[in-house]
């Protein structure tokens, strides 16, 4: 009998592996902020491809984002799951994470989504005042409420992720964790207060096999333009010397291989096992060529190659 898309999303987070039939994208996009065809047309495609993730936010598109997946999933139930992450407001500002506040924003996601349950719920940021502890009982208590069936945190520095590992871990939860990861590394000055997957939470991650959910995998396109492009009136954080330097091996690896650099910086994403990058394509051409990643295999050397350069 075949398998859901949760029972396929729960072994893949569990095992650290791929399977034939799945991939480990998620889907992410302006949800929300575009028509509601172009969400639909698009998350279709996607999980006709083999996804079984799709991620938003309660704040993104100034609250919009939920509702607009939410409409497609009432119409295709079952079909995809979804990640959401709760924490900020909808101009994008964190607010405090007491049991109160984040319990009224799961109830509002789940009415948005139309979903009985949340298949992953992230705490989109840290609440420095409260203990880990404090935050792992909310955590908790939402999963035996039957709200969410995985928790997890995204931006999180490394020393409060290993003690949320072992916090959740000694209830029986192993949790899901969200950064930025790709083969370009951000100057983390210009990424606006979020964090990149470091080696500081690399080692946690790894440590407590934690699944790593990679936003901007395809670090806001950088591999497929030739120059830097400002954000929001900002430099680009992912133009650095290195990454320009990565850039490089990407684009002569990719004459080798006769397919585009940017897939190959995508599938340098997809040769670390664990780790579930996150697209976001704007159109289902778009999509479709990041999907090709897929295809492309890269070898031990040519994954450390791309990366260091040695």
């Amino acid at each position: 009998m075949p398998r859901s898309p949760l029972q396929l999303l729960d072994g893949l987070l569990d095992e650290h592996g791929m399977e034939s039939a799945a991939h480990r994208f998620v889907l992410g996009g302006p949800f929300g902020a575009e028509p509601a065809g172009t969400t639909a047309e698009r998350l279709a495609r996607f999980a006709d491809a083999g996804g079984l993730l799709v991620e938003t936010s309660h704040s993104y598109a100034g609250g919009r984002a939920e509702a607009a997946v939410g409409r497609w999933l009432r119409g295709s139930p079952g079909t995809l799951g979804v990640a959401t992450k709760v924490g900020h407001d909808t101009t994008g500002g964190d607010v405090p994470l007491s049991r109160d506040t984040v319990f009224g924003h799961v109830r509002s996601a789940l009415e948005n989504l139309g979903v009985e349950a949340i298949d992953v719920l992230l705490y989109h940021c840290d609440d420095p005042t409260r203990s880990v502890a404090e935050l792992a009982d909310t955590l908790v208590g939402l999963v035996e409420a039957g709200h969410v069936h995985r928790v997890g945190v995204s931006n999180w520095r490394a020393g409060r992720l290993r003690e949320l590992a072992g916090e959740l871990g000694a209830r029986g939860h192993t949790p899901v964790a969200s950064y930025q990861f790709s083969l370009a590394e951000p100057d983390p000055a210009l990424l606006e207060g979020s964090l990149h997957a470091d080696d500081t939470v690399l080692d946690v991650v790894r440590g407590h096999r934690l699944p790593l959910l990679g936003w901007s995998s395809q670090a806001r396109g950088y591999f497929a333009r030739g120059g830097p492009k400002d954000h929001h009136g900002r430099p680009d954080p992912y133009d650095t010397a290195d990454n320009r330097a990565r850039r490089l091996r990407c684009t002569e690896l990719a004459g080798r291989l006769g397919v585009r650099p940017e897939t190959v910086a995508l599938a340098w994403t997809l040769h670390h096992p664990g780790v579930w990058p996150s697209i976001g394509p704007r159109t289902t051409a778009q999509l479709d060529g990041s999907l090709e990643a897929r295809r492309v295999t890269l070898t031990g050397e040519q994954v450390r190659w791309l990366r260091h350069g040695r």
